[in-house]
């Protein structure tokens, strides 16, 4: 997939996230609500991108995020939509 060309500038920061970047960005985000991620760097100090923190909250901070396996009927339904949709997965979701 690639990294994304706002993350090529020079001082923007690459790689793993740290227990405290993941903080700076929850506490905005709780603060001023999601939405104008063009803002979260400037407004946190985060050494991120913009697109780098709306990914990191909307792929494994935002709460409700369901981790570990599907229920039996998770799969069914999953299988199901396959079935209809094909790997259309958006539309899934």
């Amino acid at each position: 997939m690639g990294r994304p060309p706002c993350c090529d500038k020079v001082g923007v920061k690459r790689g793993p996230w740290t227990p405290e970047e993941d903080l700076m960005l929850v506490s905005y985000i709780q603060e001023h609500g999601a939405g104008n991620w063009r803002a979260v760097p400037t407004n946190t100090g985060l050494m991120r991108c913009s697109k780098s923190c709306r990914l990191r909250w909307t792929n494994y901070l935002r709460p409700g995020i369901k981790r570990g396996n599907f229920t039996e009927q998770e799969e069914k339904l999953i299988v199901h939509l396959q079935a209809l949709l094909g790997n259309r997965w958006a539309s899934m979701a």
